[in-house]
């Protein structure tokens, strides 16, 4: 394990790297984003002292999923393939913590989820009445049916997702 440290605005790591590493914020904040530099830029959250980042792709073997951007001055503990049992090992409660920190990700998630399905199922109910269906509806329809697909347009066309994913994946294991 190594200890790094980040100025503001330094990119940690970009959506579409392969992950071999993880890391355990410190000191500071990491922004997470997907689109990031682009027009269409959106930060999902913003991490802090205490958080783990990066654990997806360490995890399942799988490209980043968003660019991680230091928010301010930073020092992050790298923690390796190699090094994350024994990480865990010798602190049992960080492995408690970082699957607390995932299962809070996928409740705010399972609540966009929800949220996306409200939309969808009052559309579906105005479909016959269009005189029913209110202007705010239509828009965060749109709004939400813009923001999937770009997520979905962004993860789809970095090289790394469609090639040499199957090749990096099995070399890995």
């Amino acid at each position: 394990m190594s200890m790094l440290t980040f100025q503001k605005d330094d990119v940690i790591f970009k959506q579409g790297d392969f992950a071999e590493c993880m890391y355990d914020i410190v000191s500071g904040s990491v922004g997470i984003f997907v689109g990031y530099g682009t027009e269409n830029e959106t930060r999902l959250t913003v991490l802090k002292a205490g958080n783990f980042l990066g654990e997806m792709g360490l995890i399942e073997a799988y490209p980043r999923s968003a660019t991680a951007v230091a928010m301010e001055a930073t020092e992050l503990r790298e923690i390796g393939e190699k090094e994350f049992g024994e990480y865990f090992k010798g602190q049992p409660a960080r492995l408690l913590e970082i699957m607390s920190q995932l299962s809070e990700r996928l409740r705010d998630r399972t609540e966009d989820y929800e949220g996306a399905c409200v939309v969808l199922d009052n559309l579906k109910a105005t479909q016959k009445a269009p005189e029913k269906r209110s202007r705010s509806l239509l828009e965060r329809a749109k709004a939400l049916a813009a923001f999937y697909n770009e997520v979905m347009a962004q993860a789809a066309s970095t090289p790394e997702m469609n090639a040499g994913f199957y090749n990096y994946y099995v070399n890995r294991h």
